[in-house]
């Protein structure tokens, strides 16, 4: 953050504008603010401290005691701050608490404390807040640091600063805690104490759950005998270290064991897989035997049976050359039952032709052909017959038809009949439109003359209620007039009577 002007009005020492330049000391990089006592030095970084956050350290009491103790009643309190964070530049009046006379009616009244910050944006200030907490706000946002933060670092309040000279040591220790905020660095001891105590009662778990892990680890070592050369009633060594060593070349111990253990555990699975090898091996061979003479009494009772086998191929080869024969004999009896089916089917024929009347001697396929002939002239004669009964049905249908054309005709004579009559009446009926349609006109004048009538009508009324009221608001008047020249001796103006 970079200064750049402060104007103090009424502030501190200062009852009139007093302003500050602090650009005109850029060349010189550093400065000091000199003078008498209670020339004004101490109100300079005040104004400063008014105009970021509205306080003033050295000024505990209130905001009151800002004022200038010179000023008039009519002179006003401001301080106004040009700086720089960044690249932005900013402007911030502030105005504390302080009486002044009222503007109307005599008297004293508070003028309240005000803020405003201004932002310059090119060239032009620009408002960004206007009320003193908003203001806080938005410099809270910009500078980073509150007020006790700016206090302690940036700028020391010159009443601490002299009782920090002034104070033994301990209250100067306990004031250099108030004015730097050490008070975090205590709560870091406190917490740090802490957490040694937290780690000092881990530290004493894990020494007495390794102590316990430590004696049944002893307890098994001595079970195991794992126990380093130590004669029978020997005290085991005291210290940690010691005992966790011996614990170490046990386990190197016990570890040789099982490493021993696993090369014997190792051979004695070699034995027991060559074992089991050459047993599966013997019972391979023994199943071969026993499937040797199971082939050798097979072959012997077929050997007996060859007799018996050769005779059934004997029958096989016979029953085969049959077979050959099968169909031949089948297609044979097949044969035999048509034809004595058809000399039975003959004979029932015959004797229905007999019974028929018919010739026996005579030509039967010249008959059937006759027979033929006539059933197909039979037939067609059928098909003519449906289709005449078709075409009988079809008109019929046409004659209903007719029928209905015939009276639909009638009826369209009969409206045809009617249609002069319709007309004439429809052109009365036109020639009576056309008359109410020339009367529409004077009926429309005349409507337009009844809405204005009746809009006067109600203009009428409401001025006559309005003329009522005014009368009455007159007379009034008028007695509160009589009622006053009666009190001063002067006689009361007659009344009037308003025109309508």
């Amino acid at each position: 953050m970079k200064l750049h002007r402060l104007e103090l009005t009424g502030f501190g020492p200062f009852r009139q504008t007093q302003v500050v330049d602090f650009d005109a000391f850029d060349d010189d990089g550093l400065f000091l603010i000199s003078g008498r006592t209670g020339a004004g030095k101490s109100s300079i970084l005040d104004g400063v401290s008014f105009a970021l956050y509205g306080t003033v350290p050295r000024y505990e009491g209130g905001e009151k005691r800002l004022r200038s103790d010179h000023s008039f009643l009519t002179d006003p309190t401001e301080v106004r701050l040009e700086f720089t964070v960044g690249q932005t530049r900013w402007r911030v009046t502030r105005a504390p608490e302080y009486d002044r006379p009222a503007k109307r009616g005599g008297g004293i009244t508070t003028e309240t404390a005000r803020a405003e910050l201004e932002e310059l944006v090119d060239g032009s200030w620009v408002g960004r807040a206007a009320k003193p907490r908003t203001v806080g706000e938005v410099l809270g946002d910009v500078l980073g640091v509150n007020a006790q933060q700016f206090q302690q670092v940036i700028l020391l309040a010159q009443n601490k600063f002299s009782r920090f000279l002034l104070a033994p040591g301990e209250e100067r220790q306990t004031l250099l805690r108030t004015l730097f905020g050490t008070k975090r660095f205590e709560q870091y001891r406190d917490d740090l104490e802490q957490r040694r105590r937290d780690a000092q009662r881990e530290l004493s778990a894990v020494d007495a759950r390794a102590r316990t892990l430590l004696g049944e680890a002893e307890r098994l070592i001595d079970e195991g005998g794992l126990a380093d050369g130590r004669a029978d009633g020997e005290e085991r060594p005291a210290d940690l270290a010691d005992r966790r060593a011996a614990g170490d070349h046990a386990l190197q111990r016990a570890e040789y064991r099982v490493e021993q253990a696993a090369t014997a555990q190792d051979q004695a699975d070699g034995a027991h897989a060559a074992a089991a090898a050459a047993h599966a091996e013997l019972v391979h061979r023994a199943q071969r035997g026993r499937d040797r003479a199971a082939a050798r009494a097979r072959l012997t009772e077929l050997q007996e049976r060859e007799p018996l086998i050769a005779a059934d191929r004997a029958r096989l080869e016979r029953a085969r050359a049959a077979a050959t024969l099968r169909t031949p004999l089948e297609t044979t009896e097949r044969a035999e039952r048509a034809h004595v089916d058809a000399v039975a089917a003959a004979a029932s024929a015959a004797a229905a032709w007999r019974d028929a009347d018919g010739d026996p001697e005579g030509d039967v396929r010249a008959t059937l052909d006759a027979l033929t002939g006539e059933l197909a002239r039979w037939q067609a004669a059928l098909a003519h017959e449906a289709e005449l009964e078709r075409a009988a049905a079809a008109v019929r249908d046409l004659e209903r038809e007719r029928r209905v054309v015939g009276e639909l005709l009638t009826a369209i004579d009969q409206q045809l009949a009617l249609i002069p009559d319709e007309r004439a009446a429809i052109d009365e009926q036109l020639a009576a439109a056309d008359q109410a349609a020339s009367r529409v006109a004077d009926v429309r004048a005349t409507l337009a003359g009844a809405v204005d009538v009746r809009d006067a009508a109600r203009e009428a009324a409401t001025l006559a209620t309005e003329v009522a009221a005014a009368e009455s608001a007159y007379a009034d008047a008028v007695a509160v007039a009589g009622a006053a020249g009666a009190r001063v001796g002067e006689p009361a103006a007659a009344p009037r009577r308003l025109r309508r």
